[in-house]
């Protein structure tokens, strides 16, 4: 009995050793990758992807949303995408927001404003939706677009006391994400205008987006209804998901997830939180295993089958979002490194240099023989994460 006594108190010591450990090294972890030197080369990509986006942005507030590296002085103004527009409109919030840099606000307010002129329409009574351009979208009908919708409530949130949106476009967008949601919880992708229905296909991989947008209305807006349908799209798919081996790595909803997890009055059961945090886990296993982590190969922090630069920034968002709302020592220093690892691959392919300087590859090994044409396009989009992830990264820092 003494023996076993004895080797239930070792064990306990283990266990504790092995936690006080873990918490040391995700401090020294978050103190290591924070260095001085680390967050000046974050604060000097970030700034020199803001001079792009200010290049790239008309007088209007539209954004070229595409240029080419290899021809640089081709500029396409046809192509567009609502919902990556109102995306970078929440990048720039970030930067005002988390780090006070005021030069772009002017000509933020601008952008949003020719947004909600051009692509946000009233779709009967008491709702309010973005509308895409067939047109600029290769699309063959108008749609109105969930994700589109859920940023710009994102992106708008901050604008209200200016007065520059009217206060019924906030509610009636809203009310078009309660009605673009199941039964279940899950929602659908767009809405076909012209031919009165809801898009039977609908997106598992990135679902995310609209309860971030409402948790972002409920915010300024506290009607328990955008809180529940929040709620009920995060819990479907982490119920979903549960039973899957793989499962994409959805940012969006990890965005949301902490959002939901850090707002006082959610009422999330025990039980509910477990589920959402393994939801979480589990996609975080989903790229870690895979992260290049050899410093020695050319493209350190991507991952061995994706090296594109948008796919890392959404990767780097969303274990910054997991990051701040899990609470396992030894996970978190995982996604620490991992964090900081995919940052040093986006400061590496970030272009230094030319009149893209600021601006991403579509995808790293663009320089290298035979491969597709698209791999030296800059696109709106990828800058615009990259430039979340940027931001996220350095507010870490921040708080501290």
């Amino acid at each position: 009995m003494e023996g076993f006594s004895l080797q239930y108190i070792y064990l306990l010591l283990v266990v504790v050793a092995a936690a006080v450990f873990a918490w040391f090294m995700s401090k020294d972890a978050k103190k290591y990758v924070g260095s001085q030197n680390n967050l000046s080369k974050i604060h000097n990509s970030i700034i020199s992807s803001l001079a792009y986006v200010n290049e790239n942005m008309l007088d209007n507030g539209r954004f070229i949303y595409i240029r080419n590296i290899k021809d640089k002085y081709h500029i396409n103004k046809k192509v567009y995408n609502t919902t990556n527009h109102a995306r970078m409109l929440y990048s720039l919030y970030l930067c005002e927001k988390d780090l006070q840099i005021k030069e772009l606000s002017e000509r933020r307010r601008i952008s949003a404003k020719y947004f909600v002129d051009e692509y946000v329409k009233q779709l009967g009574f008491g709702r309010y939706a973005v509308v895409s351009n067939p047109e600029e979208e290769n699309l063959k009908c108008k749609k109105a677009k969930l994700s589109a919708t859920a940023m710009a409530l994102v992106a708008f949130s901050d604008l209200r006391p200016e007065k520059i949106i009217p206060e019924e476009i906030f509610e009636g967008m809203g009310q078009f994400l309660l009605f673009m949601q199941m039964k279940n919880g899950q929602f659908y992708n767009f809405y076909d205008i012209e031919n009165g229905g809801i898009g039977e296909n609908y997106n598992l991989n990135y679902t995310g987006d609209a309860p971030l947008g409402l948790l972002y209305l409920y915010e300024f807006n506290p009607k328990k209804k955008w809180l529940d349908s929040a709620k009920k799209g995060l819990i479907f798919l982490a119920n979903l998901r549960k039973r899957l081996k793989e499962i994409p790595f959805d940012y969006s909803s990890i965005l949301a997830t902490e959002k939901l997890l850090n707002t006082e009055d959610n009422n999330l059961t025990d039980e509910e939180i477990l589920l959402l945090r393994n939801h979480v886990i589990s996609m975080v296993e989903q790229v870690i295993p895979k992260q290049i982590v050899n410093k020695d190969e050319q493209y350190y922090g991507a991952l061995i089958d994706n090296i594109k630069p948008l796919s890392i920034s959404c990767i780097v968002e969303g274990l910054i979002a997991a990051y701040g709302c899990l609470n396992d020592d030894l996970m978190k220093m995982r996604i620490m490194k991992s964090i900081d690892t995919g940052i040093k691959f986006l400061c590496l392919v970030q272009i230094q240099k030319g009149p893209l300087k600021g601006g991403f590859p579509n995808s790293a090994d663009w320089k290298q023989l035979g491969v597709p044409k698209t791999a030296s396009l800059v696109r709106m989009d990828t800058v615009q994460h990259a430039l979340a992830a940027c931001v996220m990264f350095q507010n870490m820092f921040k708080k501290d």
